[in-house]
């Protein structure tokens, strides 16, 4: 009886992890660690990052309309999309920056060819480009920007 139950536990497990790993899905050729930051997250870091901006996305407590309206079709794409990661210090604390940025659709030019080099800085493009801070000590999202209408 034990074995069966050891085994149903970790079924489950494997499930829940696929089932939780669908919506923060960004393939690893779609993420890039800048080396332009104040420190270097690690990989296992970033993930962690991915998780817990899913986990903001998913549970916005904004009271702005735009803002959720945003966060809305940003959750409708969340496929679509590429990131920078930068570690940078914010007030003190260490933080990873996250930077998203559209996935170049096939046959598409990709106007940001050195992205895994450069930050991608536009200054338009809406829900396409925004921007938000993990703090890996607290595990917590902030400073959630998006460029707006598109």
């Amino acid at each position: 009886m034990k074995p069966l139950l050891v085994l149903l536990f970790a079924v489950l497990l494997l499930e829940s992890r696929a089932v939780a790993g669908r919506d923060t899905y960004i393939a690893q050729t779609n993420q890039v660690i800048l080396l332009s930051g104040h420190w270097k997250p690690s990989s296992e870091e970033t993930q962690k990052a991915l998780a817990a901006i899913q986990t903001f996305l998913n549970k916005a407590s904004s009271t702005n309309l735009w803002t959720k309206r945003e966060i809305r079709k940003i959750r409708e794409h969340a496929k679509g999309y590429r990131v920078q990661f930068k570690g940078i210090v914010r007030e003190g604390r260490k933080v990873i920056w996250c930077n998203f940025s559209p996935v170049p659709r096939k046959d598409e030019k990709d106007d940001f060819q050195d992205w895994k080099q450069q930050e991608i800085e536009v200054s338009d493009g809406g829900f396409w480009h925004w921007r938000i801070d993990y703090d890996p000590s607290t595990g917590k999202c902030s400073n959630f920007s998006s460029n707006g209408y598109a």
